[in-house]
């Protein structure tokens, strides 16, 4: 009994090693200044490195190098900071903005920071059969591949969400925490997606994969049409 538990141990840590490394593409992050009712048509006029029109957006915006992020200032005082690879990235980023805002002579402060979302991005090696996995995992799936390629994994706790394309590319949103996104990246390619690798075929391709469905779902209706 013992040793067939370490067997199934293996197995599953095999599978989940097995898992391609996820690359994280975007943190994005918010903080608070400290003071509210900031009048960003008069600091942006003072401060050439703001770019504010509030004809097309409510947000002054302010572009870094190191780290390449943006931010995206209100009125209210809270920052919006967005573009960063990695979460000590993202607090560096937020940092950065306070720093140059005092510089320039602003009272401003640095507080409640946290990371709103991580969003990470892999692909596998083999296709994926998404309409197997809508049909099975349907109370947690949204897939209409007439109207959107991918299809929509949502986990309810805590609300991840995998953006899963034909191709084996796929994306991961939701997670508050570099260690969150991948631990449910792991369980989620060993529990659900190895089981719906297209190992036998070579069609990647969306619109290929949706049109022949389309044609295998009209074979079976007209199928049982003639049985009636």
């Amino acid at each position: 009994m013992a040793k067939r538990r370490k067997l199934e141990e293996a197995e599953h840590t095999a599978g989940l090693e097995e898992a391609p490394a996820l690359c994280i593409q975007n943190v994005v992050s918010t903080f608070f200044l400290g003071c509210k009712n900031l009048n960003l048509k008069q600091i942006a006029s003072r401060l050439k490195f703001l770019e504010f029109n509030p004809h097309k957006f409510a947000a002054a915006t302010v572009r870094l190098t190191k780290p390449r992020t943006t931010a995206l200032i209100f009125g209210s005082g809270n920052v919006v900071c967005t573009g960063a690879k990695t979460a000590a990235d993202a607090r560096l980023a937020c940092r950065t903005v306070v720093n140059i805002f005092q510089k320039s002579g602003l009272r401003v402060g640095f507080s409640n920071f946290r990371i709103q979302n991580i969003v990470a991005s892999t692909g596998l090696t083999v296709p994926i059969k998404l309409r197997e996995l809508n049909h099975d995992y349907n109370a947690y799936t949204s897939y209409e591949n007439s109207l959107f390629p991918g299809l929509v994994f949502r986990l309810r706790s805590p609300r991840i969400v995998f953006l899963l394309f034909r191709s084996g590319r796929l994306v991961v949103t939701g997670a508050k925490t570099e260690p969150q996104i991948r631990k449910f990246w792991l369980a989620f390619h060993a529990l659900v997606l190895v089981h719906y690798m297209d190992e036998d075929s070579t069609l990647r391709c969306s619109s290929e994969y949706r049109t022949k469905n389309e044609k295998n779902s009209y074979s079976m209706g007209y199928f049982y049409d003639a049985l009636k």
